[in-house]
């Protein structure tokens, strides 16, 4: 996103790489399935029709594919909350964006689950006006230290507040 004359970047980033702990522990342990029962089965004698080399092969291939899939979902998208607008930037070769201006954020949200907590990471949903529900809801997924976002928004929009109001 080209910023205008003036405007400045109170924060820039993607979803932190902590939070894809949960999707790790989920599809990574998928993933590795293959390979250790092959492995379990063959200690036990019983055959599964291919070799338990074949078998960790399969196993490393789920893995690279969980990891490189997570890469990619983190890559292909961008949040960036500057002293006009909100901007989100979704996808690598189709992409889609949405932006809106700071003035029309109403509430300022975040939302952390226990893990999210212990991992430092979060999302923060900008409530905007708007006439459509699709249209007014910016959520920045899975990005580290969701409250500082929020403050350093809410830091800015106060003091701008009070220079338009004269410095009371």
């Amino acid at each position: 996103m080209e910023l205008h004359h003036n405007e400045q970047v109170l924060y820039a980033g993607r979803p932190s790489p902590r939070s894809s702990i949960g999707f790790y522990l989920t599809w990574g342990v998928l993933a590795l399935l293959p390979g250790v029962l092959a492995s379990v089965l063959d200690a036990s004698g019983v055959s599964t029709g291919l070799s338990v080399w074949t078998w960790w092969l399969i196993t490393l291939v789920l893995v690279l594919a969980v990891v490189v899939r997570d890469l990619i979902r983190r890559y292909a998208v961008s949040y960036q909350v500057t002293t006009e607008r909100i901007h989100i930037r979704r996808g690598i070769l189709s992409r889609a964006e949405q932006s809106t201006d700071i003035d029309r954020v109403q509430n300022v949200n975040t939302r952390q689950t226990f893990l999210d907590r212990a991992l430092g990471v979060g999302s923060v949903d900008f409530d905007t006006a708007g006439t459509n529900a699709a249209d007014a809801a910016f959520q920045f997924d899975g990005i580290a230290h969701p409250a500082q976002v929020v403050s350093r928004l809410q830091g800015y929009l106060i003091d701008r507040e009070r220079s338009r109001a004269g410095g009371l």
